[in-house]
């Protein structure tokens, strides 16, 4: 059993092979802004495109055939999965009991493996939660995603405006080791067009590995250009950006778009004494955009630097478990510089966790668009055969009770702008980040001013 609370949205995939978690979730795509702040030549408009749907394996003509005491052991499995470790112990008004014995002497009259996956992924659809669910081997990819000869050019896309007008496939970010970053590309940009087709597919993208795609490719208010890259096979580690704003060189830049894995927290940490050591800091922007990936110790690791103390709790079956920080090493240093921390509709899980703690604590001021509201935690089970159960387990709440499930994070400084559109030095989110880091400052100077003299 594997527990994490990562959530990859169909609206970011990754353009490489294996990279893109099996199980997707739709998730509200941020809406264009129409007058971008640039001067520079627009985002060319391409036609309407379809990414074609991920293809399955085609089932047998001819039944697959599993023996009885396997058929019940992962019966058992999974009804006992949703029993034992669902995180709500009423399973949303549902008389498990019941629902086993309904299901169980249907799974043992059919030999038929395929018959007993549809049994199975009925039953646990029962519970009518989007993110719970049984899973066959078959509905876990295609070719392209999972064969080792395929490979890409080392790309986290967003793709929430395929299927409409649109700038192409959006990069939110860039693998170290491929073919695009070596080429120069970076978040922001878009690709337009594949081999000089102006439907840009990921299908088109991705391919055997050795082999090369020409792709054009068009920075916010640039010109569009031609790359020809090389496809790879990726190691899909996202690792946190840290640097100083070219705008402004007194304030820090830490990008974290996932809280997992140990690579975040060292990450994290490199990242913050970077900033501290050539001078001091007087503002730190923390982005949390399209950060969809997490797990709790990353998340409590990351708090650290900024809080102590009981921030809040998880919930489970087995009881709340307070979330207890303890101030790290680079706490001190930090606990003067005012935080300014960005969140958008693709934000979720461990990302929303962090900023509602940050904003409840009153460490941070909160600049975006309202987070998704999707943080409750998933642990998957996987079976022998290679189906695989997901299930909800475990929910975040506030020390007062409240919880972000369905609500998400309501920022301090609302912006509505895609800002994906825009060069980092016009983002309208980190802009607007400037001015509250700013104004932060500024109410500080006045309290030590009004300070009586001792």
């Amino acid at each position: 059993m594997r527990p994490h609370t990562s959530r990859t949205p169909a609206l970011l995939t990754a353009v490489l092979v294996a990279a893109a978690a099996p199980l997707a979730v739709p998730v509200v795509a941020q809406e264009a802004d129409p007058s971008p702040a640039s001067s520079a030549p627009p985002v060319p408009i391409v036609a309407e495109c379809v990414e074609p749907e991920a293809t399955a394996a085609p089932l047998a003509d001819t039944p697959l055939s599993i023996p009885e005491d396997f058929r019940i052991a992962l019966f058992d499995g999974v009804w006992q999965g949703i029993r034992d470790y669902y995180w709500d112990p009423e399973t949303n008004d549902l008389d498990w009991e019941a629902v086993g014995d309904e299901y169980a002497p249907l799974v043992i009259q059919t030999d038929d493996a395929y018959e007993v996956y549809e049994l199975l992924g009925e039953m646990v659809e029962l519970l009518e939660d989007p993110f719970t669910g049984f899973y066959q081997p078959e509905d876990l990819g295609d070719r392209t995603t999972y064969d080792p000869s395929y490979g890409g050019i080392g790309a986290l896309l967003d793709t929430s405006a395929a299927g409409e007008d649109s700038p192409g496939l959006r990069i939110i970010y860039v693998f170290d080791e491929g073919s695009a970053v070596d080429a120069g590309i970076g978040a922001r940009d878009s690709i337009i067009a594949v081999e000089g087709d102006s439907c840009a597919r990921i299908a088109e993208i991705r391919g055997p590995a050795g082999t090369e795609v020409t792709l054009t490719v068009v920075s916010p208010g640039e010109e569009p250009r031609d790359i020809t890259l090389e496809r790879r096979q990726i190691n899909p580690i996202t690792r946190p950006e840290a640097r100083r704003l070219e705008a402004d060189p007194t304030v820090g830049y830490l990008r974290v778009l996932a809280l997992s894995r140990q690579e975040a927290i060292d990450g994290i940490e490199q990242g913050l004494t970077e900033l501290l050591r050539d001078a001091p800091l007087e503002g730190l922007i923390l982005d949390l955009r399209a950060s969809n990936q997490g797990a709790p110790l990353v998340t409590i690791e990351a708090l650290s630097h900024f809080v102590r103390g009981q921030v809040g709790e998880y919930h489970s079956r087995v009881g709340n478990e307070p979330i207890e920080i303890e101030p790290s090493n680079l706490a001190e240093g930090y606990a003067g510089v005012p935080l300014a921390v960005l969140v958008d509709e693709q934000t979720e899980a461990d990302a929303e966790q962090l900023a509602a703690i940050l904003q409840d604590q009153g460490r941070a001021t909160i600049v975006g668009a309202p987070t998704s509201g999707l943080t409750h935690g998933a642990t998957t089970i996987d079976f022998p055969e290679g189906s695989l159960l997901q299930i909800v387990t475990f929910g975040f709440q506030l020390p007062d009770g409240r919880t972000l499930e369905g609500e998400g994070v309501t920022p301090d400084v609302p912006v509505e702008a895609d800002w994906l559109a825009y060069p980092e030095a016009e983002d309208p989110f980190v802009l607007a980040a400037l001015e509250a880091l700013s104004a932060a400052d500024a109410a500080d100077e006045d309290v030590e001013t009004e300070a009586p003299a001792e």
